[in-house]
């Protein structure tokens, strides 16, 4: 028999979210992607006399990552083989079904369709498994050119009157604008720079000027406007946080910016370039996609926030919710954070987020540490089903944005490269210690929990803090710097090193800092969960830590996932694997 608190942690597990909503001008219907069937797949909502109808574009075998609908109807999509990240592109259309790219076993990343809808960029690492060359594919011929080679990772994101505007990523902190002629070849750097710098997402807004965000000569990414022909630029909006995206249409830009961790959504009028007017909407979620409608006064926006879950909705000078997806009821029992402040070890000023469960039996609940991956991302208010699971249990959440995370200026994102990064676990530490302090936690019911650089931050706080901790959940997790270096994808291994350190220079630092090398000295519980063709954290990093506990007779449970990569994917392994997860916190947190 199942017990009322057994039932909601199932429905919370089993929850469903939509996302990356876009417009469709040929047909006036709204798409977007769900696992509503279990893994992502693509939908579409056209109006009816009742309202929206939602259907399965394609049924496909395997998840879909990203799609693009050209002016005419097609569409083109990604999709990897069991979380292996090797996207193949496909492009749909009233004809059938054709494969662009990634039969070879390379990875390609969606571009734009051309203004005709006959051509489609995409940039493929197909020539050195490592290189993301532009192409271009022909619908109507069927063939694929080559257009130029690149360096690193390249994503196409707009094709202009005057050429492709692509993303290159020099490292994951610093990146630049180029404009590819799709006809000659032809390569220009539009946003060159000395100093580290982001620029990202550019825009067309017409008569030759391209919007885009950048950080250059600052700690906060801004909006520019920058003249194509001669490379005049000029910054019209400085928020003093970080913009997030920006999508533009008929005259309006559209910006999502990260305030303290919350989206603020604004409306900028541009004449010209200037900003006329600007409209705003402040709320507590996570924006992570917006598509101007016709006309530029409203855009689809999808977010995800802690009450409502992953949904999409319509922002005009409010907002209205379109997507409904299978909560199975649970909005009532969804709980937001706050906002909490601490001073680390040398009095650094750490920004996190305290979930306090509605229903505890003490002052002082137990509760479960829950560390972000990244290190370049952030503890934000979105809705996550397993924090909401363990927040059911009557355990708290208190997620601390460690240095090293993004949203809090370009100084602090350095805070915790290559040599600097203990500095991070001991944030860690002190954000327990504030808590226990403060009266949010108990301090003899402690779980500490991350995923991909959140496992590591895991192992390393359960090692050098081995007192503090009743148990550990280590997902996906890095345990040894130098061979996670070695043995990541060769395209991702570039973006790492400045990171996490050169093996070659920096090999006795890496082993020092990492989990492997302090394994000894852990002794709570730990449950490591990590996916077989996880091609970002080899799975046999989860080996090593396991073999080392077991060795030495420390107790860990291991879950290694055949059909999953980096994280969990399939809602019925993620029903699956974070019951068992949630069993392990209970029976270390709340059994005695």
């Amino acid at each position: 028999m199942w017990d009322a608190r057994e039932l909601l942690v199932r429905k919370l597990l089993a929850a469903r979210s939509s996302w990356n909503a876009k417009y469709s001008p040929s047909d006036n219907c709204l798409f977007y992607l769900s696992d509503l069937t279990g893994k992502p797949q693509l939908w579409k909502a056209c109006p009816g006399s009742r309202g929206f109808r939602h259907d399965l574009v394609i049924p496909w075998h395997e998840r879909i990552g990203d799609y693009r609908i050209s002016p005419n109807g097609m569409i083109a999509f990604t999709s990897d083989r069991a979380g292996d990240e090797k996207w193949s592109i496909y492009v749909l259309s009233s004809e059938g079904l054709r494969l662009v790219s990634g039969e070879d076993g390379s990875i390609n990343l969606l571009g734009a369709w051309d203004p005709g809808g006959t051509r489609l960029s995409f940039t493929s690492n197909k020539r050195n498994n490592v290189d993301f060359d532009v192409y271009v594919y022909n619908v109507e011929s069927g063939e694929t050119i080559r257009v130029a080679k690149g360096e690193g990772i390249n994503i196409v994101e707009e094709w202009t009157p005057y050429g492709l505007l692509v993303v290159r990523r020099n490292t994951n902190l610093d990146s630049d604008i180029l404009l590819v002629d799709p006809e000659s070849g032809s390569v220009r750097v539009l946003t060159g720079h000395r100093d580290e710098a982001l620029n990202y997402n550019p825009c067309y807004v017409g008569g030759g000027w391209m919007a885009y965000v950048s950080n250059e000569g600052g700690e906060w990414a801004s909006i520019y406007l920058m003249n194509l022909e001669t490379g005049d630029k000029i910054k019209v909006f400085d928020p003093g946080w970080d913009v997030e995206v920006i999508a533009y249409r008929d005259g309006y830009l559209y910006a999502s910016v990260n305030e303290s961790g919350s989206s603020t959504l604004y409306r900028l009028l541009i004449k010209d370039t200037r900003v006329e007017h600007v409209t705003s909407l402040k709320q507590r979620w996570v924006v992570t996609s917006i598509d101007p409608l016709p006309g530029g006064r409203m855009a689809l926006v999808s977010a995800s926030s802690p009450r409502e879950g992953a949904e999409v909705y319509l922002f005009s000078v409010s907002v209205e919710r379109l997507t409904w997806t299978t909560k199975l009821g649970l909005e009532d029992n969804l709980v937001e954070p706050t906002d909490f402040y601490y001073e680390s070890f040398d009095g650094l000023r750490i920004h996190a987020l305290y979930y306090k469960p509605k229903i505890t039996a003490r002052d002082s609940p137990p509760a479960v540490v829950w560390l972000h991956g990244g290190p370049e991302s952030q503890s934000r208010p979105l809705f996550n089903p397993l924090q909401q699971a363990i927040l059911a249990m009557g355990v708290a959440v208190f997620a601390p944005n460690f240095r090293g995370s993004t949203g809090y200026g370009k100084t602090f994102v350095h805070l915790d490269d290559v040599e600097k990064r203990g500095d991070a676990v001991k944030d860690v530490y002190y954000a327990v210690k504030h808590a226990v302090e403060e009266g949010l936690a108990d301090p003899e019911r402690l779980c500490v929990m991350g995923g991909s650089y959140g496992g590591y931050l895991t192992l390393m706080s359960m090692a050098l803090y081995p007192d503090v901790w009743k148990c550990g959940v280590e997902i996906v997790g890095i345990v040894n710097l130098v061979t996670f270096i070695r043995n990541t994808s060769p395209y991702r291994r570039r973006y790492r090193i400045p990171e996490y350190g050169d093996p070659k220079e920096h090999y006795d630092i890496m082993i020092q800092l990492s989990p492997i090398a302090h394994a000894h000295k852990i002794r709570a519980p730990l449950m490591v969960v990590h996916g077989a063709r996880d091609p970002r954290v080899p799975v046999t990093e989860a080996e090593q830590i396991v073999e080392a506990l077991k060795s030495r007779g420390v107790p860990v449970k291991y879950i290694r996932l055949e059909d999953e990569g980096h994280g969990i994917v399939k809602v019925e392994n993620r029903v699956r694997v974070y019951t068992e997860a949630l069993k392990f916190i209970e029976k270390h947190l709340l059994s005695s």
